[in-house]
């Protein structure tokens, strides 16, 4: 018999497919097109990048974006020495920025994503600024992505320190022709595209909720259902598209695949401790009332007050159907009394 999965580890590596993954994974693809052939060009004149924004609400969905996208582009395992390194030839550089990163730390983190001895020195930031420079031209990387980016340490473009991190981020782009992705919450949305200039060469993206009555939300909720015995959780296939199920997800996650996602990985877990071969609805309800209500994803349960209401109604058909066997019964039972008395001679 095999080893029980570990239901958190899985989870992280579930990957359901649609539509504007695809389309997000093609723009990458395509800006890294676009620096090759500039980087080939004998014409000489610097060509300046595009920035790429992907800020959206927390659990759209922006992590598995980017790791679906270094799986596919660069599959294998990652060094121990630098395990965020995803490509060993620095075609592609991925930087998950630190909370709090000012303009030092944020040029720190740069040299040492590309391995530099010296990242830990201390130094001027402007010095190790054009370390990082001979890095990007002599790797000739292709794109740079930096993730959380609200851990940016910015309130406004005319604070001197957020001022330098913007020019440290344009200057990527213009002065040596490196496309950039921006990716992190509204909240970074708001302090990165404080610096016009790069709001003005940026091409946003987002990943928006889906809606109740969108089909992609509904196939996302089926899929994870078979994802859970595919990753080989358990047994039997989820079914969280029947009955009130799928418009409850909804409410707690508000369109937001990854905390419908999260909400199942809790429910999951209750399922496993309960011992049952499949994650029901009663799991789900539990699930809402540890994680959503808790964290205050949501005010009140959803799937109880549904629950409730459905009990109620079941309620009041038995009563009705009851009434309505008597009501039934009632004229028979009317002549049958009849026909005794006029028998009786009563």
């Amino acid at each position: 018999m095999g080893s029980v999965k570990d239901i958190s580890v899985e989870f992280q590596h579930m990957r359901i497919s649609y539509p504007a993954i695809h389309e997000i994974h093609d723009h990458f693809d395509r800006v890294r097109q676009s620096r090759r052939v500039a980087l080939e060009d004998p014409r000489g004149t610097n060509t300046e990048a595009c920035c790429i924004s992907l800020f959206s609400s927390s659990h759209a969905g922006k992590t598995t974006v980017l790791d679906w996208y270094v799986e596919t582009r660069f599959p294998g395992m990652r060094s121990k020495e630098w395990p965020d390194r995803v490509d060993p030839e620095m075609r592609v550089v991925v930087i998950t920025l630190d909370s709090g990163t000012n303009f030092a730390g944020f040029v720190k983190q740069l040299l040492k994503a590309y391995g530099c001895p010296l990242y830990s020195k201390r130094g001027d930031p402007w010095d190790m600024l054009n370390r990082v420079h001979l890095y990007i031209a002599g790797k000739k990387t292709e794109l740079i992505i930096f993730d959380e980016t609200n851990n940016l340490k910015m309130r406004k473009a005319t604070d001197t320190d957020a001022t330098n991190t913007h020019n440290a981020l344009r200057g990527i782009a213009k002065k040596q022709g490196c496309p950039i992705v921006l990716i992190g919450t509204e909240e970074a949305r708001e302090r990165v595209f404080s610096d016009t200039q790069i709001s003005n060469v940026s091409l946003q993206l987002e990943l928006e909720p889906l809606k109740l009555n969108d089909a992609l939300f509904t196939e996302y909720c089926a899929t994870l259902g078979l994802k859970l015995v595919e990753h080989g959780l358990f047994a039997r296939r989820s079914n969280f598209v029947q009955g009130y199920c799928i418009s409850c997800l909804h409410a707690v996650s508000g369109g937001l695949r990854g905390r419908v996602s999260r909400l199942v990985e809790q429910a999951a877990l209750i399922a496993r401790s309960e011992g049952a071969d499949r994650v029901e609805i009663g799991h789900l309800e539990k699930a809402t009332d540890k994680y959503a209500v808790r964290n205050g994803f949501v005010a009140f349960n959803p799937f109880t007050k549904a629950r409730k209401l459905e009990e109620e109604a079941r309620r009041r058909a038995l009563v009705e159907r009851g009434v309505a066997k008597a009501l039934a019964a009632a004229p028979h039972q009317r002549r049958s009394g009849s026909s005794y008395s006029e028998a009786s001679g009563h």
